[in-house]
């Protein structure tokens, strides 16, 4: 599945800033690209990576089916560039996170970090903004990401 400008957009227009720090990081100064809410260290960051479709889960299809009932949403073709499986991350923390150095425990909605870099030690513990939370990531997209996490970091701490 390639990369969409529709996927940016969409994210943008939920999320309006990373949702792990708030910054927007738009200078007020600066004329915004056309449908840039959000400056340019601000990116659309998939939670299942796109460079896997692989990875793809009919749980996942079926988180987001739900939460668009839910919604009364059209049912249009769901993949992995679905609003739902994308957030607003400022660009380092973006890297990280597709690295699994943190993720979001799904039950509790913490950042929990699990490799301990100066810029991400902050942020442990701090509940996430979701917004008013339509159309945010459901929880089986989530706990994906956290189980990968927890995975890696066991295997590190084994190593």
């Amino acid at each position: 599945t390639p990369r969409t400008v529709a996927f940016r957009i969409a994210i943008e227009k939920r999320d309006r800033a990373c949702i792990l720090t708030g910054s927007n990081n738009h200078p007020p100064h600066v004329d915004k690209r056309k449908e840039m809410l959000c400056g340019p260290a601000i990116e659309a960051a998939h939670i299942v990576p796109l460079g896997r479709p692989d990875l793809w889960k009919p749980q996942f299809v079926a988180g987001i089916r739900k939460s668009r009932r839910l919604l009364r949403i059209a049912h249009a073709a769901i993949d992995q560039n679905a609003l739902e499986n994308g957030i607003m991350l400022r660009a380092d923390l973006h890297i990280m996170f597709d690295r699994f150095f943190w993720s979001v425990n799904p039950k509790t909605w913490r950042v929990v970090v699990f490799i301990p870099v100066a810029e991400l030690v902050s942020f442990h513990g701090r509940t996430i903004n979701r917004g008013d939370s339509n159309q945010f990531p459901p929880e089986p997209i989530w706990q994906w990401h956290w189980e990968q996490s927890v995975l890696r970091c066991l295997r590190a701490e084994g190593e």
